[in-house]
């Protein structure tokens, strides 16, 4: 089982993609805001949600990973922002 750290996490998406693989595990997840927190936190209770990446250190992580992922902000895309990504 390969171990992924999940990074600018929103509401998980790789790691849910990933873990339907039956290949990989979501050792952490480093996601800022409160609301895709909550959600991080209701469906992987067991897995520590990190906030600001900028405090994040290696010692902060349960387990060294070995796949590490990051999402592209999607707010200026989706109707969560002011879909001015473009701009």
């Amino acid at each position: 089982m390969l171990k992924t750290l999940d990074l600018f996490s929103g509401i998980g998406g790789f790691s849910l993609g990933l873990e339907a693989t039956n290949f990989f595990e979501t050792v952490a997840f480093v996601e800022n805001d409160d609301y895709c927190q909550a959600v991080l936190r209701y469906h992987w209770p067991d897995v520590p949600v990190l906030g600001d990446i900028r405090n994040v250190k290696a010692e902060d992580l349960p387990a060294r990973p070995d796949v590490i992922t990051g999402g592209f902000p999607c707010q200026p895309f989706s109707h969560a922002g002011k879909q001015r990504g473009q701009d």
